[in-house]
């Protein structure tokens, strides 16, 4: 798997699937990422309001699809607002600053998974 982080980074979004807890059915959607260190890295746009986050924060689990690749995966979650900080930097990096702004506008709190 070495090299996978420089492969699928530079795609937009991966899609995450997820229980979702209003009906006990998987849900996929579309989110924007960035790698770190053969980390993915992902900011809920409302942060601990964010549904999906919800969701996952109680199973525990999510699966990640990007190109080819799938993975299912118990996520970190991070609290610590220095991280969220850099990983907010990374997104306004690929994505632009004033998109990040627009549509994260809470970070106090992030995910990533080990790729």
């Amino acid at each position: 798997m070495a090299g996978l982080g420089s492969d699928i980074s530079s795609e937009d979004e991966v899609e995450i699937t997820y229980l979702w807890s209003k009906n006990g059915k998987r849900r996929t959607i579309p989110v924007w990422f960035t790698v770190n260190e053969n980390k993915l890295e992902l900011l809920p746009m409302h942060g601990l309001r964010t549904k999906w986050f919800v969701d996952v924060q109680k199973s525990r689990r999510l699966e990640l699809a990007v190109k080819d690749w799938r993975k299912e995966a118990s996520p970190v979650i991070i609290r610590d607002i220095q991280r969220i900080e850099g990983i907010k930097h990374r997104f306004a990096a690929k994505y632009g600053e004033g998109d990040v702004k627009r549509y994260y506008p809470a970070q106090d709190v992030a995910l990533e998974v080990a790729i």
